[in-house]
This record gives C-alpha cells, sequence and structure tokens, in this order.
C-alpha cells in the first residue's frame, strides 16, 4: 500500500509541477520499500552466500523503481499539459 501511495504521490507531483528531481527521490522510496519487506529473505540469501544475487536483484529493483516514478511523474505532467495547455 505504501509503494502504491509513493508512486500517487510522484504522479501528483508531475501534476504540480514539481522539479524534476523528485523523480529519483520516489525511486530511492519505492526502492527501500521493496528492500524493508524482503529484508529477512535478502538476509536468508547472504547467509547461504548468494551475496552476488543479492545486488543485482537490489540494483534492478533501484531501476524498476525509477522506470515506475518516471512514468508516474511523466504521466502527472501529461495531464498537466493537458489540463492548462503548455503556458
Amino acid at each position: 500500500m505504501l509503494g502504491f501511495l509513493a508512486i500517487m504521490a510522484i504522479a501528483l507531483c508531475g501534476l504540480a509541477g514539481a522539479p524534476a528531481w523528485t523523480v529519483p527521490v520516489a525511486a530511492i522510496s519505492l526502492a527501500s520499500l521493496s528492500y524493508a519487506r524482503h529484508y529477512l529473505l535478502f538476509r536468508r540469501a547472504a547467509n547461504v552466500g548468494m551475496q552476488e544475487a543479492i545486488d543485482q536483484t537490489l540494483a534492478r529493483s533501484l531501476v524498476n523503481a525509477l522506470v515506475a516514478s518516471t512514468m508516474a511523474y511523466g504521466c502527472g505532467l501529461a495531464f498537466r499539459f493537458l489540463s492548462i495547455g503548455w503556458q
């Protein structure tokens, strides 16, 4: 539920015309939520010696969060431009 709230917040930032640096902030928040949700699994995998797989998973999670944040921000901007024009 918090992930959807972060995505909605970044979409509202795009709609409100907030600066683009809010996208990486939202991506970090989404990746942090993902890590907080699965940290026990990461800890067990680290104990077994799968650190490389954990690092790849965290990097991919961050990239996916960045893509989701960028798309939500872009949709917010699109709605902003459709509603008020290119002023």
